[in-house]
């Protein structure tokens, strides 16, 4: 397989931001909660991903799980923090694709109503599980006025690109949330309650920061770097 200079460029520039952000533990904010820290460990995942593809994506997403099992292995073991890592690389570019090749082919009015509907039901469900797990909070009103953002950018964007970009971030830094969670509740390191607690607390906000951030990056490297 021949490998473009495009490639090694990103391919080495995204494997040495990951290394760095994940083994100095810049990638990691400490929280007071049971997962310990908040990750930006999946922005430079999603967006090599997105970039070189769903085998690059997948080398990133080792990265991040090695770096993972460094960071998080006195609260859980490495087969509960590796496997759903490598998928946080694979399943953005899978998901672009698939929406892209669908809202390609469809009306510029259909794809503004998705988005407009997609946002608001992320908006109810946030709202929805703030309140029952956070109460009227500090993280109650950031939730809002992120995922308002979010609906505001999905709104204004009426490109199809940006649209399926914006997906399939959202989908990736979500596949870090439930993948990991989950395998914490089938081998019983977190009860249900706390798992869907963090979920919120750390999941939801991360999957909009990824969207903030790497729908406009991939777009701005794209047009850029050149294989």
């Amino acid at each position: 397989m021949r490998i473009s200079n495009r490639e090694i460029v990103l391919g080495g520039l995204f494997g040495g931001i990951i290394l760095l952000l994940g083994f100095s533990y810049l990638g990691y904010i400490p929280l007071p909660t049971p997962a310990g820290a908040a990750t930006i460990m999946h922005i430079p995942v999603i967006v090599a991903g997105l970039l070189l593809g769903p085998k690059f994506g997948a080398i990133a997403g080792t990265l991040f799980g090695l770096s993972a099992i460094y960071y998080f292995l006195s609260i859980a073991p490495p087969w509960v923090l590796f496997p759903a890592r490598p998928f946080i690389g694979v399943v953005p570019p899978l998901v672009y694709w698939g929406i892209f090749r669908i809202l390609k082919r469809k009306e510029q009015s259909f794809v503004r109503w998705i988005s407009l509907i997609v946002s608001v039901f992320l908006l109810i469900i946030t709202l929805k599980l703030s309140y029952d797990k956070l109460g009227i909070s500090f993280w109650f009103v950031l939730l809002s006025i992120l995922l308002i953002l979010v609906i505001i950018f999905w709104i204004r964007s009426s490109d199809p690109k940006i649209v399926s970009l914006a997906v399939a971030s959202f989908l990736g830094s979500l596949t870090n949330t439930v993948g990991t969670l989950g395998l914490a509740v089938i081998f019983k390191i977190f009860p249900v309650g706390t798992a869907v607690s963090i979920g919120v607390l750390h999941g939801i906000p991360e999957a909009i920061l990824a969207v903030i951030i790497c729908t406009p990056l991939v777009m701005t490297l794209e047009g850029r770097v050149k294989g």
